[in-house]
């Protein structure tokens, strides 16, 4: 039978114009990117997943808006800046050779210092045994340094977290406000204040200038007392995975994340990995917490400090008299007290 050639040419142009769906299976994963730019490189863990939905995207543990068509990505990211307001690192590129590279443009309303550059993405490495143990100094204090982190500024919440979350009041609710402890998974990651790390045989002490907490971490394996209660600097272990720092701290008190005041249950835990830089005068730390009451993933911090002798910690002072006069003055304290449960 005779078919018109044209017939052949369009199905022919179709095969060729049209993505094919295998197109987009080298995305899915676990990716490892870094944004480079006039400013401190900034790195995160980009988790790609595609369903019958379409494509998911999450940064640091938080959700992220993706696009993929044939090996072209855009993956819009919502971070705030040092001031609290939020703003869009906007993320394009494309699958070149198994790895990702792009571009990334600033998306706020406020003006900023921030400037646009570039981006790269490769595979995350698999998990790897742990290595035999190769201690390093870690003692001294140290000094916060700029950029190293997305600051993510949402997360992936349970339908209890968002309820909670949805009536939160962060200038009466936020623990710091009222000189309450804001616990240890808010501490380690603010970036405004110096801790001094004291080593002695089978513990380190990290003396932090926020609300001058102390922290006790056991190399020893010194097990948790029996009805050790829950508490905002929980109970921390930690093994020396070759010259890597882990601390695995279980038992915190309910809490909340951040000035967000995304919620921490009773019994969270966190795994911090600490590691020197190779002029051994940057300290690096990655930062997860594990509550899967509250989230569905866990989120992700990463910070970096500068050891400096010449910093001295200083006492933190708070009066929480200045919190309750205001409240006082406003006559707002039976609200407050109404909204005890949001107080632990």
């Amino acid at each position: 039978m005779f078919r018109p050639a044209h017939r052949y040419l369009i199905l022919l142009l179709a095969v060729i114009t049209t993505p094919s769906p295998s197109a987009e299976t080298g995305f899915a994963g676990d990716w490892m990117i870094e944004l480079h730019s006039a400013d401190a490189p900034i790195t995160g863990l980009l988790q790609l997943e595609k369903s019958a939905a379409g494509w998911q995207g999450y940064v640091e543990g938080g959700p992220v808006d993706v696009t993929i068509a044939g090996k072209a990505i855009e993956v819009r990211v919502d971070s705030r800046d040092l001031s609290g307001f939020v703003f869009y690192r906007v993320l394009r590129g494309t699958l070149d050779d198994g790895k990702l590279v792009g571009h990334f443009t600033i998306e706020r309303e406020r003006a900023s210092t921030e400037r646009e550059g570039t981006w790269t993405g490769v595979r995350k490495s698999p998990q790897q045994p742990i290595d035999d143990p190769q201690p390093v100094d870690l003692s001294g204090i140290w000094t916060p340094a700029r950029g190293v982190d997305f600051r993510k500024y949402s997360m992936d919440l349970t339908p209890q977290a968002e309820e909670w979350h949805g009536n939160y009041l962060m200038h009466y609710d936020q623990p710091n406000v009222r000189c309450a402890s804001v616990g240890i998974a808010a501490m380690v990651a603010w970036g405004a204040y110096p801790f001094e790390i004291l080593e002695t045989p089978g513990r380190l002490t990290f003396l932090y200038e926020v609300d001058s907490e102390v922290r006790r971490i056991y190399l020893d394996g010194t097990p948790q007392p029996e009805y050790y209660p829950p508490s905002d600097m929980g109970y921390s272990n930690a093994y020396w995975d070759g010259s890597e720092l882990v601390i695995e701290t279980v038992n915190l008190a309910a809490n909340v994340r951040d000035f967000r005041g995304e919620p921490i249950s009773d019994g969270a835990s966190m795994l911090e990995r600490y590691w020197l830089g190779d002029d051994g005068k940057t300290l690096n730390a990655v930062i997860e917490l594990h509550d899967p009451v509250n989230y569905r993933r866990p989120p992700i911090r990463r910070r970096m400090w500068t050891r400096n002798p010449e910093t001295r910690i200083y006492p933190y002072e708070c009066d929480p008299e200045s919190f309750y006069r205001q409240m006082y003055d406003e006559g707002r304290m039976d609200m407050y007290f109404e909204r005890a449960d949001r107080r632990n």
